[in-house]
């Protein structure tokens, strides 16, 4: 992959850049000039894979050469960011220092402390510029992509740290594309047997519903051309990292969406008109039913989705239109191609302000809390999975799953949760340590007269945060 491969993607979009990215192209070619990857290729083919990644989002050009010299820094000598300021702009060298990591923290080699560093470094460099995350994860995918010239332990490694870090922030922006991929790959290397049968499993399924999903396929598409409705259509099959985590609670026989029939359509009202005709001309399952366009996730994903009965396929039906599509598959990035360069950083970012985890991000950065510490709480409130609970006025809330009353009433705020007295999920009481479930509605009973938290309360909590709270209060309590 060269040059000539990027300039290719960038010139139906940003012709007016080409002599920019040349000179960010020879500025890294030559700090790298000397340096080979662990495939043998020049280094300089990384960072253009990487800018190839961004640029087929369609990325700004100050994300693009920011992603050519993203290691000038790391692996140049004496590159410094005032040079990269200097000779391109400030935007770009705070892109670099983003994505550059730290030096060796710990004189004994204690490698836990520096990728702490460097964790809270990049969850850090998101509340100011989206765009560090989106380079982290055009360059982890790349990586990931070549991870067989590897050492098996070097490749057990950064897979799982790919899964725990990496993969959960590309959901929390919406960039399914990326997240998918990243899982598959981490599945590959984490458990090459697995991979293959999920593989096999995949390919067997598809041979055995062909006649079916065809069906349906030209069955919609004639509905449609007879109505002189435009629309394109795309195809997609559960990837093999969803299916091995489906298999683990459910059979395969009730796994609903092995295949989407995705059918991307003028506008919401057509959408609309799509899936009552779906339900007019296939058996469907109310419980499947998800109406994300009239209340998108968090992450920004609108469509509505409707799973049939097709004889003895069960085929999922997404609908929505192009725009909610780009954003479905690239999450903020989108942005890059739907505003064509009119402010989309900008957009992104106010964008990002506003989904529940950035919240939680910017309180954690401003406790200056201990990197160790600080990484705990963003791996067990931020990154992992979630359920979704809702306060007496039907405010939803985001709790790690396994939370507790306790740690509801810690979220919503400390003086509730030193005070708590009794839980009530949806009417009924239950024990401090209940463990909350999907769509739990809370009213916490709790008696502002309490000095201080429990002495019971925290051997209930689960979350980070409510453990946190309750150590200060103890701690403050005894100066």
């Amino acid at each position: 992959m060269g040059i000539e491969t990027l300039l290719e993607l960038v010139k139906d979009y940003a012709p007016k850049d080409k002599e920019t990215i040349i000179r960010a192209y020879e500025f890294a070619s030559n700090v790298h000039k000397d340096a080979k990857r662990k495939s043998g290729e020049p280094y300089i083919v990384h960072p253009i894979a990487v800018a190839c990644i961004s640029a087929a989002m369609h990325a700004d050009v100050d994300t693009i050469v920011a992603d050519l010299l993203h290691d000038v820094v790391e692996d140049g000598i004496n590159i410094t960011l005032e040079q990269i300021s200097e000779y391109f702009n400030p935007t770009v060298a705070r892109l670099v220092d983003g994505v550059t990591k730290l030096p060796k923290l710990s004189v004994n080699n204690d490698k836990r402390l520096t990728d702490e560093a460097n964790t809270r470094k990049i969850s850090e460099s998101i509340i100011f510029d989206i765009r560090t995350i989106l380079m982290k994860l055009a360059d982890r995918l790349h990586n990931m992509r070549t991870l067989q010239y590897h050492k098996r332990e070097k490749q057990i490694e950064i897979s799982k740290e790919t899964l725990e870090f990496y993969v959960p922030f590309a959901d929390l922006i919406g960039a399914y594309t990326i997240k998918l991929e990243l899982e598959d790959l981490c599945l590959k290397y984490l458990d090459p047997e697995k991979y293959q049968e999920m593989e096999q499993l995949s390919n067997q399924i598809y041979i055995e519903s062909f006649n079916e999903i065809q069906s349906a396929i030209v069955r919609i598409s004639q509905l449609l051309n007879s109505s002189n409705i435009p629309f394109e259509f795309k195809f997609k099959r559960k990837n093999y990292y969803g299916l091995v985590k489906s298999l683990k609670s459910s059979e395969l026989a009730d796994i609903h969406d092995l295949f989407a029939l995705k059918f991307i359509l003028k506008d919401v009202n057509t959408c609309y008109w799509l899936r009552e005709q779906i339900h007019s001309l296939y058996p469907y399952f109310s419980d499947y039913e998800k109406d994300y366009i009239a209340k998108p996730k968090d992450n920004m994903y609108r469509s509505l989705h409707s799973t049939v009965n097709a004889g003895k396929t069960k085929l999922q039906f997404q609908l929505k239109t192009e725009e909610m599509y780009k954003i479905n598959s690239y999450g903020l990035t989108a942005y890059w191609d739907l505003l064509k360069f009119n402010h989309a950083p900008e957009h992104m970012q106010e964008d990002v302000s506003k989904m529940p985890f950035f919240k939680t991000l910017c309180e954690l950065v401003n406790n200056n809390l201990a990197n160790d510490e600080f990484n705990q709480e963003v791996k067990k409130e931020i990154l992992s999975p979630k359920i979704k609970v809702l306060t007496p006025v039907n405010e939803e809330i985001y709790l790690p799953e396994g939370a507790t009353p306790v740690d509801f009433a810690y979220k919503i705020s400390t003086d509730i949760g030193n005070n708590i007295v009794h839980a009530f999920v949806n009417g009924k009481p239950v024990a401090l340590d209940y463990q909350l479930q999907n769509d739990d509605q809370i009213y916490i009973e709790h008696n502002p007269d309490f000095i201080g938290p429990r002495v019971d309360t925290y051997p209930m909590c689960q979350t980070p945060r409510a453990k946190r709270r309750i150590r200060e209060y103890r701690k403050n309590s005894y100066k």
